[in-house]
């Protein structure tokens, strides 16, 4: 039996639901999908990382009783919120999925964009309650599956250094387009990402803005606007804001090399948009 199959029975969903749309994964190896189950949509996440799904399912199920836009996580038959597979170390989490539409970045609005920028800021106030912590394992596998070559050493060139040490909590881990839905203006839900952990508060904004800012049609007006919606709810520290411009980068970096990992065309992409928009305009969006 697949694994995606013994995930949908510990969840009591059929092991061959009527349809199953793919999705993408956060790093290569993880799997994500939608189901469409005579009981509703559910998006099933699995992993090796059993503990960052853990961590994201206590998480995403604080978000959801403090009423923040999230779907809370679908027990298991045994009653946890993960599912341990026959694979060693590999798990699933499984969530409801909620109403509203997947929004382009491209067609963004400044409305949409600082709920974006609002609603993570939450999410890192919110978290501040998690009782437990996970390091982020993606941080040092980055360049892992890098084919050597130019683009990894441009990639490697951001990565390798790090980053200072910064304001860490729990964080989303992925808050990108794929992950947050709209209804109008209005962001519906925020969806996990299957990355959640304990990380820099402001490489996870960063990481926002790989997702949403760097493919608008305007880079730095999408980046002002994500960046102010957060800091109406949580002001960046001076340590943060002067980091910024570097962290953006790494995140861009970052998701260069997830992308070479997953064989993609053009893994410096991101990393070329955030050089694009220079470090002035990031520093003005810090303010």
């Amino acid at each position: 039996m697949s694994l995606r199959a013994q995930a949908l029975l510990q969840f009591d969903l059929p092991a061959a639901p009527a349809r199953i749309d793919e999705l993408s994964a956060a790093i290569p190896g993880a799997d994500a999908c939608r189901v469409h189950a005579p009981a509703g949509r559910f998006l099933l996440l699995i992993s090796d990382m059993a503990l960052g799904l853990a961590f994201e399912a206590t998480l995403f199920d604080l978000l959801a009783e403090a009423r923040y836009p999230a779907p809370r996580p679908r027990r298991s038959k045994g009653g946890s919120f993960i599912v341990q597979l026959e694979r060693p170390g590999t798990a699933a989490a499984c969530y409801p999925w909620p109403p509203g539409e997947e929004l382009a970045p491209a067609a963004a609005t400044v409305p949409q964009l600082l709920e974006i920028g609002r609603l993570l800021a939450r999410l890192h106030q919110l978290g501040e309650a998690h009782p437990a912590s996970v390091g982020d394992s993606w941080q040092k596998d980055a360049l892992a599956k890098v084919a050597v070559g130019a683009d990894r050493d441009a990639l490697a060139a951001v990565l390798e250094p790090g980053l200072p040490p910064l304001p860490s909590g729990a964080v989303h881990g992925g808050l990108r387009p794929s992950r947050a839905l709209f209804i109008g203006d209005r962001c519906s839900a925020i969806l996990p990402s299957g990355m959640s952990c304990s990380a820099s508060l402001v490489l996870d904004l960063a990481d926002a803005a790989v997702g949403w800012a760097l493919p608008a049609s305007r880079p730095v007006a999408a980046l002002r606007a994500l960046v102010s919606g957060y800091q109406a709810m949580r002001r960046l520290l001076p340590e943060e804001s002067q980091a910024l411009w570097r962290v953006l980068r790494y995140a861009a970096a970052r998701e260069g090399a997830r992308q070479a990992g997953m064989r993609h065309p053009q893994p410096l992409a991101a990393l070329q948009a955030a050089d694009s928009i220079g470090e002035a305009e990031v520093r003005a969006a810090a303010g």
